[in-house]
């Protein structure tokens, strides 16, 4: 809907332009203005047939039959030093909804000093719209560091409770998410993607405990890595991020899951996950 919206508001644009030409176009002469009508019915060629890709959008590509129950395994690397594993998994909820969740089990050392987190992400399926409701990260170790957040119905605003206290935060982009599902989003986006119906860059807004923040993302080549599940074929996906930039490496034969995540700090990775099964 919102790129059927995009489509219609670029028309309308256009048309108006065309409109506050005629005059103008009057006085030059015949060949220029030739010239003129040719490029302006090719700008309206352009923007109807967006309109009928965005329109076809839902019918083309629908997200639920890439929701499917899964759990994968993930090794886990900070500046190279193994911190443990971790486990992702999809698990379908009743409604059209779906839980997404994240646990971690730490070496020793890392689980005395700073224990084993968890992130816990619902979200549902409307109108072919990925629509978050309730994301929580949990730390039992660092109670301090444990937060909630509630999303409005509407996704106008979100609930962000932590340490007791509660805020309220409005939402301008609808397309916002917490900060595990946009992991899912994105991989959702890369399908679009193939299947005709998205851009081959795009941006999404995050909500975490502290901000509100739009990143850009951006679909790049083919590209074989090795990883402890195997060799790979894998879609490069980049986060263009100048300060902390991400990459995804993402696998055609299980669905486009991540199959390597990298995160850099002054063009060094700071984190690390791959795939074990």
């Amino acid at each position: 809907m919102r790129r059927l919206m995009a489509a219609l508001l670029i028309l309308a644009v256009a048309g108006g332009v065309q409109a506050q030409a005629q005059e103008s176009v009057q006085a030059l002469p015949q060949e220029q203005t030739q010239t003129q009508e040719q490029e302006q019915t090719q700008e309206q060629e352009q923007t109807q047939e967006q309109v009928q890709e965005a329109g076809a959008d839902a019918a083309v590509f629908d997200p639920v039959a890439h929701l499917l129950d899964r759990s994968h395994r993930y090794s886990v690397e900070w500046t190279g030093i193994s911190l443990g594993k971790g486990m992702i998994a999809l698990q379908g909820d009743a409604g059209g909804c779906y839980r997404f969740e994240s646990t971690t089990d730490p070496i020793a050392l890392v689980r005395w000093t700073y224990g084993a987190p968890r992130e816990q992400s619902r979200f549902c399926v409307r109108d072919g719209a990925i629509v978050p409701v309730t994301y929580a990260y949990i730390n039992e170790k660092r109670e301090k560091d444990s937060f909630r957040l509630d999303f409005a119905e509407d996704n106008s605003e979100v609930r962000m409770l932590k340490r007791g206290d509660l805020q309220v935060r409005e939402i301008a982009d609808q397309a916002t998410y917490d900060p595990f599902l946009m992991r899912e989003v994105v991989r959702l986006w890369v399908l679009r993607h193939l299947a005709g119906v998205a851009p081959a860059q795009a941006a999404f807004t995050m909500v975490d405990d502290d901000r509100i923040k739009t990143y850009r993302f951006a679909i790049g080549e083919r590209e074989i890595v090795d990883v402890p599940a195997g060799r790979v074929d894998a879609l490069r996906v980049d986060r263009l991020d100048d300060r902390r930039p991400h990459h995804y490496w993402l696998d055609p034969e299980r669905g486009y899951i991540p199959v390597k995540i990298e995160q850099l700090k002054e063009d060094k990775v700071e984190l690390r996950m791959l795939l074990l099964e």
